[in-house]
């Protein structure tokens, strides 16, 4: 075989396992990603769902007065 060849015979062999191990590492991220999620059945009563208390809005509370004073707003 020429020196030509081997050299790209062996990049060829590298790329593969790189993206194999590209492809199995983002399997095992989705795989831990999802815990072993299992849909849960449905429940024959609906949930009771509270309604959302308005919200106060903005307001200035001391650590906020400390993050404009360091960032000189």
């Amino acid at each position: 075989m020429s020196e030509k060849r081997k050299r790209e015979s062996r990049q060829s062999g590298r790329r593969k396992f790189l993206k194999g191990v590209l492809v199995g590492s983002g399997a095992a991220v989705v795989a831990v990603a999802s815990g072993g999620a299992v849909a849960a059945p449905e429940s024959k009563q609906a949930a009771v769902v509270e309604p959302k208390t308005q919200s106060q809005g903005y307001r200035v509370t001391p650590h906020i007065l400390d993050y404009y004073k360091t960032a000189q707003l």
